[in-house]
């Protein structure tokens, strides 16, 4: 006959069992390194619509979306932290521990991987030209002789600098919203950067237009400092595959993309 004391036992075990089940997906996060215990946070240049900006007080954006999705399966809180771009491609915020990971639109390439790691690939990205509508300039070659505006350290102005030209002014900018104060003022007579930022920009000011796209191969990472984040970018690739799997990465996409 059992005894009460193994009736208790496997009563105890079974609790523990059920718990288990209903920890759902998050992970370890003791060998994260977290800046700041039980919280994810994320460096990022904003505002650069539509992945990430302001709006009352709060961010939000498809990388702002994204990481908390993220954020969510690994257990975590999610704090966002504006940053200067530079400071995120030349890895110095995350080795100033300013911040755990960056997600800001950061395209991979080869010269960004020599100062900091990157997640798997979750965004694909091409080069636009953005100007005021009836300005009759439809190509680079159309811009020759006036100013290009692009924002400094990025795609953008690397595929100026090597495709505009050579009688084309680029004017580079720190901040990617200065852009269409440029371009709304008459300094600059056109705008060089990633399609999915010029697009939203014509979605919503009739006064502009994309007239030419680059195809380019680009693809967007998060991004980590090289050493002592192994464990958390193996966590957030796997986080990022279970949200492609589970439909939640489409419903992200489509919320800011649909159009």
């Amino acid at each position: 006959m059992r005894s009460k004391w193994t009736t208790i036992f496997v009563l105890l075990l079974a609790f523990s069992l059920v718990g288990a089940a209903c920890g759902g997906s998050e992970a370890d996060t003791s060998e994260f390194g977290l800046v700041t215990a039980d919280t994810l946070t994320v460096c990022s240049e904003i505002p650069y619509e539509p992945f990430e900006y302001e709006v009352d007080g709060e961010y939000t954006g498809f990388d702002v979306d994204l990481m908390q999705a993220i954020a969510d399966e690994l257990g975590l809180t999610l704090e966002f932290l504006g940053t200067g771009f530079d400071a995120i491609t030349s890895g110095s915020a995350m080795a100033a521990n300013q911040c755990d990971i960056a997600a800001s639109a950061i395209t991979i390439t080869e010269e960004r991987e020599a100062n900091i790691d990157f997640s798997d690939p979750y965004f694909d990205a091409a080069q636009s030209l953005l100007v005021k509508k009836d300005s009759g300039y439809a190509t680079l070659d159309d811009l020759d002789g006036k100013n290009l505006g692009v924002q400094s350290g990025t795609t953008g102005e690397a595929y100026a600098q090597d495709n505009a030209p050579s009688g084309v002014q680029l004017l580079s900018f720190e901040n990617g919203g200065e852009l269409f104060v440029a371009l709304e003022s008459g300094n600059v007579d056109g705008i060089l950067q990633d399609l999915p930022v010029n697009a939203d920009r014509a979605q919503k000011d009739d006064t502009v237009e994309v007239v030419a796209t680059y195809s380019t191969g680009e693809n967007y990472g998060f991004a980590t400092q090289e050493e002592g984040k192994e464990a958390l970018l193996t966590a957030v690739n796997e986080a990022l595959q279970t949200l492609r799997d589970n439909g939640t990465y489409q419903d992200i996409f489509d919320k800011y993309f649909s159009a």
